[in-house]
């Protein structure tokens, strides 16, 4: 054998022996190589704001009048009011959001005062019943049902009554009391856009509220319970969408 032939064969198997080995070695190095950076997915958009038109329909029924005979109260009820309404949210996640409503709804009180006698307006007043909802939303897409329970209270505010002023010539002497409840609640959000969406809503409170009469302590027990149903317009957004921040990581 020639000793080029030899030469070739020794290149040869060193050439092998780098392409085995080099790979190899360099797998045991560390990397240099930066780690991918996830995309951030500004989707999520935390706040909403809804206005629409809320429907108060108080019920009435089984409202007491005590100590103050012969007069009592029956075949009562309460009027139910169509109000303006405004309602804001924070979505904690997708599924999980906070939801809190105000307005002012007008209701009277309608009852005979004898068995049998005729329907007289008792009393008149104007509610305040904010009302705190902590809502699950299935997140279905452009179709979002929801369910909730949360937290109201409601006062009454300029309260007149035909009873004590007109009936017994006693003056305005009715006072309604503050009343603290819980609301059931469940709904559905529709998205036309990202951003926009329609609202169908009903609440349901459990609500007794007392008053004062002619200064006889909780001498009216009424019989609230109202339903609460809404049909609004809403818009949701992020920090971001106002210029104020970067955007938000989702929140799943």
């Amino acid at each position: 054998m020639t000793p080029m032939k030899n030469n070739f064969r020794l290149a040869f198997a060193a050439a092998l022996l780098s392409a085995v080995a080099l790979p190899a070695f360099a797998a045991d190095l560390p990397s240099t190589k930066e780690a991918p950076i996830a995309p951030v997915d500004d989707s999520f958009m935390p706040f909403m704001v809804r206005v629409g038109a809320l429907g108060v329909l108080p019920d009435g029924a089984g409202s007491t009048l005590n100590g103050l005979a012969p007069y009592g109260l029956y075949n009562s009820r309460l009027t139910d009011n169509v109000v303006p309404e405004i309602d804001l949210n924070y979505f904690i996640t997708k599924n999980w959001a906070v939801e809190a409503i105000c307005c002012f709804a007008h209701t009277t009180l309608e009852a005979s005062v004898v068995p049998g006698g005729t329907r007289y307006n008792i009393a008149n007043t104007t509610a305040f019943p904010p009302t705190v909802t902590l809502q699950y939303h299935f997140a279905m897409g452009q179709f979002d049902p929801y369910v909730g329970v949360g937290a109201n209270y409601t006062w009454g505010f300029w309260t007149q009554s035909w009873l004590t002023k007109d009936a017994l010539k006693a003056g305005n002497g009715i006072n309604v009391h503050g009343a603290a409840g819980i609301d059931f609640d469940m709904g559905f959000d529709y998205y036309l856009t990202r951003h926009w969406v329609v609202n169908l809503d009903a609440k349901y409170l459990p609500l007794t509220m007392d008053a004062n009469v002619l200064g006889v302590q909780n001498a009216a027990h009424i019989n609230v319970d109202p339903w609460l149903v809404r049909l609004a317009i809403g818009y949701r957004f992020g920090l971001a969408d106002l210029g104020l921040g970067a955007p938000v990581v989702a929140k799943y």
